[in-house]
């Protein structure tokens, strides 16, 4: 009994050590964001035929992409700028006029826990968008984005998702309440969206058979199913009529 305390002793003391050695996970926060006009400098012109133009300012200031196992802080802002509206026939139309994303930071847990470190590769995540976007009411209803890998032994063309076969969000609006920021009158949206496949990863390295691509697919085990990923983020959205 007593030799099997002192295993069971050491062994809680090996993992409080891994624990205590392992990159703390950031805390949550909001990502700073002020509203200036200068969120509508990239808003898409307005179509020629087009009887209705508005342009919306959706910004992401917090949340989390689950790719399987490894989650991605959105701990730099994700701001996507987009214009819809009607044309002349009655139907919608919208355009993206540019998303702009830091590098967002990657945790993966420990082995047999709930406990979430920052990825020891240093490997991050930027979001593209493809240019294809669906008007929706509060908020764009679906838009498309590529995820870009960066990392110093990676190269700059590692994505997962492309312009012709993009990497489709649709996110689910959960609670939607008005808020008064810096004097400006915004909407903080809720969203999910758990219904998105991700591919493989391509692009990732010179090296002949597509070594560093098959490294990466198989860190982060793409390609996956829908349903396998979750994307829960919290914006701030502003619109402007054109």
């Amino acid at each position: 009994m007593k030799k099997l305390l002192r295993r069971a002793a050491t062994g809680a003391a090996a993992l409080a050590t891994a624990v205590a050695l392992a990159p703390a996970a950031p805390a949550a926060a909001e990502n700073a964001y002020v509203p200036s006009e200068a969120d509508f400098a990239s808003c898409p012109a307005r179509p020629a035929d087009a009887t209705s133009w508005t342009c919306f300012v959706s910004t992401v200031i917090d949340g989390t992409i689950d790719i399987g196992s490894v989650k991605v802080l959105v701990d730099k802002p994700i701001q996507l700028v987009t214009g819809q509206g009607r044309l002349a026939d009655g139907t919608s139309v919208a355009k993206v006029g540019g998303l702009t994303s830091g590098e967002l930071t990657i945790q993966t847990p420990l082995p047999g826990t709930g406990i979430y470190t920052q990825d020891l590769t240093g490997t991050k995540v930027k979001i593209e968008t493809t240019g294809s976007v669906v008007a929706g009411t509060v908020m764009p209803k679906e838009f498309g984005v590529k995820f870009r890998f960066v990392h110093p032994l990676v190269l700059g063309s590692c994505y997962v998702g492309t312009d012709a076969a993009p990497i489709t969000v649709k996110p689910v609006i959960g609670l939607a309440l008005p808020e008064v920021r810096e004097g400006v009158l915004l909407a903080k949206v809720w969203t999910t969206d758990m219904k998105f496949a991700l591919p493989k990863a391509s692009g990732c390295g010179l090296i002949p058979g597509g070594l560093v691509d098959l490294i990466v697919n198989d860190r982060f085990q793409l390609p996956n199913t829908a349903g396998t990923n979750k994307a829960a983020w919290n914006w701030l959205v502003r619109h402007k009529t054109m």
